[in-house]
Formats: structure tokens, C-alpha cells, sequence
């Protein structure tokens, strides 16, 4: 079945009984536009792309739950959204590692110009990695994210004292890492 001559209105209501082409007509359609706006918004192609992309995951994710009058200003709407929230997301990031690396800094006066920011951020994602995963999902929760403990303990269904433990637990063995990896650049930076 085609549906180059379907209008919009009807293809959400076949979308929203889950039809797969009626969903591929509309991307067909709203794609390009979706990607335009987001390289508008967000001034790279890359990050456009992956943008456009999840807004449409997200359409055919939560197809049956949709209530939509206008499609071209629902996906408008949403790509915003998706934008603000990745935005929001690194602000936060870029934040959090702002704070470790002034931490550090003071708490060991290493302050040197080799000294790189990327090179902090990488190894924190690279210790990240390292952590149980729940543990992992707390931190982040809470650092990267902001949650409140309660807020964490109810999303992950866990106790508020759980979630002090992983929080704890998380932040003692980024110091102790962070440490030794500081430690051992300001030796390789001195010699």
C-alpha cells in the first residue's frame, strides 16, 4: 500500500495502529525538515543527524500513546525539546568536570597548562566505565543529571540509603583513581 497521496492526519492514525509504511511515509516526508532544523539549531551536521534521527525513534516509540493534530508541529516541538535536552545534558557534564578538575587543583595545587581538560574528562567516562552498573546509574543520576536522592531512589526503585551507598561509593573510588592519575601526570609533567 502507498500512501504518497495520504494526508497527514490520516497517516498519524494509521501510525498510532502501529503501520509500519504509514510511519516510513512520514519520515519520508519530515526527515529532511527535522535534520534542517536541528543543523539550524544546533550548527553541526553530525549531531543533526542523530537529532533527526532520535526524534523519529521516539515517534514510532510512543506511537500509541500520541494525541496529534499537526505532525509538522508536533515533530518542531519535539526536536526542540530533544535539543534543549541534550544541551541541558553537557551543560551539566561540562559542569560537573569543571567542578572535579577545580577540585583537584586545589585540593593538590597541580596546576599546569598540559594540563587538559579532555584528558580529565575522558579518564572520568573511562572510570565511569569501571563501576557496576547501578552504581554507575546513580552517579550519573545524581552528577550529570541532578537528581535529588529521593528522585534516584524512586526511579531505580531502591531504598534512599541504597542510593547514599552507591552515591559514596562512586565518589570514593573516582578520588582515589583521579588521584593516582593526577599523581602520575604531575610526575611525568615534572621529570
Amino acid at each position: 500500500m502507498e500512501f504518497k497521496n495520504t494526508d497527514d492526519a490520516h497517516l498519524v492514525t494509521l501510525l498510532r495502529d502501529g503501520n509500519a509504511l504509514a510511519f516510513k511515509e512520514l519520515y519520508d516526508r519530515y526527515w529532511l525538515y527535522s535534520y534542517r532544523l536541528a543543523v539550524k539549531k544546533l550548527g553541526r551536521e553530525d549531531l543533526a543527524q542523530e537529532m533527526a534521527q532520535q526524534l523519529f525513534e521516539n515517534l514510532w516509540d510512543k506511537r500509541d500513546r500520541l494525541i496529534i493534530t499537526n505532525i509538522k508541529a508536533y515533530l518542531t516541538i519535539s526536536l526542540k525539546n530533544l535539543i534543549i535536552d541534550y544541551v541541558r545534558r553537557n551543560i551539566r557534564e561540562e559542569s560537573y568536570l569543571d567542578h572535579l578538575k577545580a577540585y583537584f587543583d586545589q585540593s593538590y595545587g597541580i596546576v599546569t597548562e598540559t594540563y587538559e581538560y579532555s584528558e580529565l574528562s575522558d579518564m572520568v567516562y573511562t572510570l565511569l566505565a569501571r563501576l557496576p552498573e547501578k552504581t554507575r546509574q546513580v552517579f550519573e543520576l545524581s552528577r550529570f543529571e541532578y537528581y535529588t536522592i529521593p528522585e534516584i531512589a524512586q526511579q531505580l526503585n531502591l531504598s534512599e540509603k541504597a542510593i547514599e551507598y552507591h552515591l559514596t561509593k562512586s565518589l570514593r573510588f573516582l578520588r582515589a583513581n583521579l588521584r593516582e592519575y593526577i599523581l602520575l601526570l604531575s610526575i611525568l609533567l615534572l621529570s
